[in-house]
């Protein structure tokens, strides 16, 4: 392989939809609908390419709940025309804000009746049995909720992100740090003692107690990348396991990743120079929200008496300082993470794979034909949903990507399987929409909102795993 230097190139667009387009990720809302009202902050794209030799691969950064396989595919395909790049070397990751615009249609195994009984209501407050369901429904929320021509455009930005940071390209090196951050993640998997599931948006139950909650990753890991000579901060890649959402109003936002990002950014500049582009990217997260860490009273819960304009104004004021606090801690632990870099390599060797996985979908469900999926998608085997790993390596790290939702235990499990160190694995990487959450066998027997919700079933997490390290195996990620 004709391997010379490290280059690398970024770049960001602004990917802010028209404001009144419908909001994803929570229904109803505060607002008592899910229209935006305005634009709390901008959502972007934003693209890292790196190169030595002749190889070569980019990560693309979305503000987006996440990414359907058609719009991978669109942007992979224009990016590589535009760039020479091979479609399988881009990876296209949603930091999974729930205060972005309706993307695509997400597949459910929920009836409508179902889901807005056992979803959070306007108020703010939360059923106490989430997920207690029996049955299979192959449906789908946010169908027809998406602007058309926004997407469009969206793809369009995504793919000059790539094409300018390609064009971009310098000498530079990287290297890879963690850091453990407290106070921001939460397990949501919180089973009380009166069998129902546990939320700090519940009304308190005397008497009941916590029996058991599931795990978290504390860990934040970084990539980040200088400039050789100048030694100028170029880009980094933040990956944390949680749920960007604080509370979900009527304002435009990016939320959590959206606020460690533009902090990062303007800590680590320099004063005589221009900010470096900070992609952020969600660790497995399917089970793991901030809401036992989010003051609750102040920008969850309406107040009695409380009219629904004065309600909605406090609650997005509330939004505003919990953003500085919770965005400020995951900032401070990427920071704390970029400092503690021992080793930065300026001649790394590159690679990228993917790998197409069958998952099995629940008894019962079939995708109905709202659900986008690709050509490449319509191969599945029978009762099974076909998706993709993809990892791309860069010297002593891999960039793991994995679709959809996936629980802790699973990136836990992969971590286990492939060797300790520095494995990013982000989540929501190249589809969303078709798949949700994807949990362990443990996770079905025990219920709850996020394996009654997805249309995975029971094996679907063991098949992502081994999809997973097989695509893995042979590379050596420490």
């Amino acid at each position: 392989m004709d391997r010379r230097t490290l280059n690398a190139g970024a770049a960001q667009r602004v990917i802010t939809p028209p404001v009144g387009v419908s909001l994803s990720g929570w229904n109803p809302r505060a607002s008592g609908d899910i229209r935006s009202r305005y634009v709390h902050d901008d959502l972007y794209a934003r693209a890292l390419v790196l190169r030595n030799g002749s190889r070569a691969w980019a990560q693309v950064a979305v503000d987006l709940t996440g990414v359907d396989a058609v719009a991978t595919e669109q942007i992979r395909a224009a990016a590589a025309d535009r760039t020479g790049l091979s479609p399988d070397t881009i990876m296209v990751c949603a930091t999974h804000t729930h205060s972005g615009p309706a993307f695509c249609p997400v597949a459910t195994a929920y009836s409508p009746e179902d889901m807005a009984r056992l979803t959070i209501r306007a108020d703010g407050s939360a059923p106490a049995a989430m997920g207690r369901v029996t049955s299979v429904s192959s449906s789908a929320s946010w169908v027809g909720e998406t602007d058309l021509e926004w997407k469009a455009w969206l793809v369009a930005q995504a793919v000059e992100a790539v094409e300018e940071a390609h064009g971009a390209l310098r000498p530079a090196s990287a290297g890879f740090g963690e850091a453990r951050i407290d106070g921001v993640a939460s397990s949501r998997r919180v089973l009380m003692s009166d069998g129902n599931w546990g939320d700090p948006r519940r009304e308190p139950v005397e008497g009941v107690r916590v029996v058991s909650r599931t795990s978290i990753d504390p860990l934040v890991r970084v990539f980040a990348v200088r400039e050789q000579g100048t030694e100028a901060p170029l880009a980094a890649v933040i990956n944390y396991g949680t749920h960007p959402w604080i509370f979900c109003g009527s304002g435009i936002s990016a939320e959590i990743a959206g606020a460690a990002s533009d902090r990062v950014a303007n800590s680590w500049r320099r004063d005589d120079g221009a900010p470096p582009v900070v992609l952020y990217t969600s660790g497995p997260e399917g089970d793991v929200t901030p809401i036992w860490n989010v003051d609750i009273e102040g920008v969850w819960r309406t107040r009695p008496g409380e009219n629904p304009e004065a309600s909605l104004a406090r609650r997005e004021s509330g939004f505003d300082g919990e953003l500085t606090r919770l965005g400020g801690r995951v900032a401070e632990g990427a920071m704390a993470a970029i400092r503690g870099i021992v080793r930065r390599d300026g001649d790394p060797e590159l690679w990228a794979r993917r790998k197409e996985v069958a998952l099995p979908l629940k008894e019962g469900y079939r995708h109905v034909d709202d659900v986008i999926l690709a050509d490449w998608q319509r191969e599945a085997p029978e009762c099974h949903h076909l998706t993709e790993v993809q990892a791309l390596g860069v010297g002593e790290g891999v960039f793991l990507g994995l679709p959809g939702e996936p629980f802790v235990s699973l990136g836990t499990d992969i971590r286990a399987r492939s060797g300790s160190g520095w494995l990013l694995i982000a989540a929501l990487a190249n589809e969303f929409g078709a798949v949700s959450y994807i949990a362990e066998r443990e996770a079905f027997e025990q219920g709850g909102y996020e394996t009654a919700f997805t249309p995975v079933g029971p094996g679907g997490g063991e098949a992502l795993v081994d999809g997973a390290v097989a695509l893995l195996d042979g590379h050596d990620a420490r």
